[in-house]
């Protein structure tokens, strides 16, 4: 870990992986003189999001290195008989392996960030909770949320940030930890009946605020086509810090 803290932001998914799910991951640093590399090896069933999109798979496998030289000692640690899913955050990872696997693109996640504190300030209107609010939970769990990973996120330290009219919900994000440093913008949604009036972008440049506030970095993660996602990212000055490309060699 404290080698991929080196770049926190490129490595972010192995780092939330590593955090969250330590115990179920074969993790391996290789170093060879002044070069290493990291290779993990996640059963598929581990992270719920997996577990959905890619039943068939077996395992997950995300990889950095500070070297090419390095990567022939990481290849012979991967299954070649299992159905694999590979998280790769360098394009130069998929020209290493599609010379030994027949990978298959499947989607694309980009990262947001910002360390521009001066661009963000509070909307007053904004409440900030750092307990599950009840009313929120339709919301946060349309976007594909469970009950089980909310309440963990609250009790890691996770807050949210939201706008009511009177006792009904409008709009809503969670702030989580990600890793040490990095804290996920998630759970954003505005209710149907309050789209299109702005009401999301103040949500998050507010969250946004409050993550640079307490010294950790933002991380606003998006669909490759979730044109309004990126859209309101954009416009609220995030800027794109990594993109992880999910192939699959099944």
């Amino acid at each position: 870990m404290e080698r991929l803290r080196r770049n926190p932001l490129k490595n972010v998914t192995l780092l939330k992986m590593m955090t969250a799910y330590h115990a179920q991951i074969d993790s391996v640093l290789v170093e060879q003189e002044d070069q290493w590399g990291v290779l993990l090896l996640m059963p598929a069933t581990t992270f719920g999001y997996d577990h959905r999109t890619y039943p068939e798979a077996d395992t997950v496998v995300l990889m950095d290195y500070s070297s090419p030289e390095v990567f022939p000692a990481l290849l012979k640690l991967l299954p070649r008989d299992a159905k694999l899913v590979f998280k790769l955050q360098e394009d130069a990872y998929r020209q290493a392996l599609e010379a030994y696997f027949t990978l298959h693109r499947v989607r694309s996640l980009y990262s947001y960030s910002t360390d521009e504190a001066p661009l963000f300030s509070i909307d007053e209107a904004c409440i900030l909770s750092e307990s599950i609010d009840e009313r929120l939970l339709p919301l946060w769990m349309a976007n594909d949320y469970s009950l089980e990973e909310i309440r963990q996120y609250f009790q890691d330290g996770a807050f949210s940030v939201s706008l009511f009219d009177g006792n009904t919900p409008l709009s809503t994000c969670m702030v989580y930890r990600n890793e040490e440093r990095i804290w996920e913008i998630g759970g954003v949604h505005t209710a149907e009946a309050a789209r299109q009036r702005g009401l999301a972008q103040r949500v998050v440049r507010t969250a946004v605020f409050h993550t640079l506030q307490r010294g950790y970095i933002p991380r606003y993660q998006v669909l490759e086509n979730n044109l309004a996602s990126i859209r309101l990212a954009e416009s609220i000055g995030l800027t794109r810090a990594v993109t992880l490309e999910h192939w699959i060699n099944y």
